[in-house]
């Protein structure tokens, strides 16, 4: 079962670097920018994951960044509790 997975990227990083490597890890994802970064609409949680070890192994010897994770209800499904993944990515400038 897929579950929908948010990637907020915030800081100081380079936008399309980051929207390569998340473009060639995920089958179906959005780009939005916002204020301060992007977020990045991905259809699963594994391919979200998958992203963001890429993005440790792309940017880490460059930037450091915080990683959380939280959850938000998503609603129901054939009776079945549908949950959001947000991962938050900070970068320090």
């Amino acid at each position: 079962m897929k579950h929908p997975a948010i990637l907020q990227i915030r800081g100081a990083t380079s936008k399309k670097e980051i929207g390569r490597i998340v473009g060639n890890s995920c089958l179906e994802c959005d780009f939005e920018d916002v204020k301060g970064g992007m977020n990045i609409y991905i259809s699963d949680v594994r391919d979200a994951r998958t992203a963001i070890n890429k993005i440790k192994k792309a940017l880490s010897p460059k930037s450091k960044f915080n990683l959380k994770m939280s959850t938000k209800y998503a609603g129901l499904r054939n009776g079945k509790v549908r949950v959001l993944f947000v991962y938050s990515l900070r970068f320090e400038s």
